[in-house]
């Protein structure tokens, strides 16, 4: 099956699932035929968390793919009054392909708290809030953090407030946890506009009064693939991403059918990487110890 799990992840950025697509947004028509796309290429969900962790559970010969959506607008999850998903919403959509085979219940979704836009709070709809956090993560989804309020997080830096910034990295992850109960633990930041801090080593733990907070992974707003997890050129508090506009899924996917060296393919086996002997210089190295069975060919 030629598989290389050193090879590149497509990690994509959403935001609105609406009409007309203006920046930022991304129509319910070409969504649905972004993820038809992606199964005809033989892509396959997983969520930022099993990147992180290296747990990405992918049938042979496919690729991963992670979708991420921010900002939390009702586009993204909306609940008829019957009580039924909205079709044309992002999770409509998803669900849609899950029933016909072939796709997982995986995507990663970075909801706001406390925002002027009643409609980006967790998904709009505020008193449906606990039940669609709930839902997603119980149906497979992962939920992370955007912070609280869409925080700046370098004019917060840069303005000397990192109190500000560790208070808003504490409140969004435990108050998610919190809401969604069970024990789960948010791990995944998306960070506002891509806007790092000079300073990124309280992105992964800090406390904020005395309460600790951790985050695994991070989410940058470009920069294109991501490297394998197994890899030495991953950084999980610097994963790049895709942001989907126009063409730009279609061309990376042509990217990958011409340079397929540089593609991740899955064994079909979590607990052991497969990669070629030889890798395009592009991948890096295999890590010193990836935690699990390696095989080379």
């Amino acid at each position: 099956i030629g598989a290389n799990e050193l090879g590149r992840i497509m990690v994509l950025m959403y935001h609105v699932i609406a009409s007309p697509e203006v920046r930022y947004t991304r129509s319910p028509e070409h969504f649905r035929e972004d993820v038809e796309i992606l199964k005809a290429n033989r892509y396959y969900p997983v969520n930022v968390r099993d990147v992180v962790d290296g747990t990405m559970d992918v049938p042979a010969g496919k690729s991963p793919v992670v979708i991420t959506f921010d900002d939390s607008s009702s586009s993204q999850y909306r609940i008829l009054a019957d009580g039924t998903i909205d079709p044309s919403c992002a999770l409509g959509i998803l669900e849609d392909e899950v029933k016909k085979g072939g796709w997982a219940r995986k995507a990663t979704f970075s909801p706001l708290l406390d925002v002027d836009f009643p409609d980006h709070v967790v998904f709009g709809q505020a008193d449906k809030k606990q039940e669609k956090l709930k839902n997603l993560v119980a149906w497979g989804y992962e939920v992370g953090s955007h912070t609280v309020t869409h925080l700046d997080l370098r004019k917060a830096e840069k303005a000397g407030n990192v109190a500000e910034i560790k208070k808003q990295l504490y409140q969004s992850e435990t108050t998610l946890d919190t809401l969604i109960g069970n024990g789960y633990q948010v791990q995944t930041l998306a960070v506002p506009f891509g806007d790092y801090p000079k300073d990124d080593s309280y992105l992964g733990s800090g406390t904020y009064q005395g309460h600790a907070y951790t985050y695994k992974a991070a989410l940058e707003a470009s920069g294109g693939s991501a490297p394998s997890p197994f890899s030495t050129k991953f950084l999980p508090l610097h994963i790049p991403r895709i942001e989907v506009a126009g063409s730009t899924l279609k061309d990376d996917i042509a990217y990958f059918r011409a340079h397929p060296e540089e593609r991740y393919i899955s064994d079909g086996d979590p607990s052991v990487v497969s990669a070629p002997k030889d890798l395009a210089p592009r991948l890096g190295d295999l890590l010193p110890d990836p935690g699990r069975a390696v095989v080379r060919y």
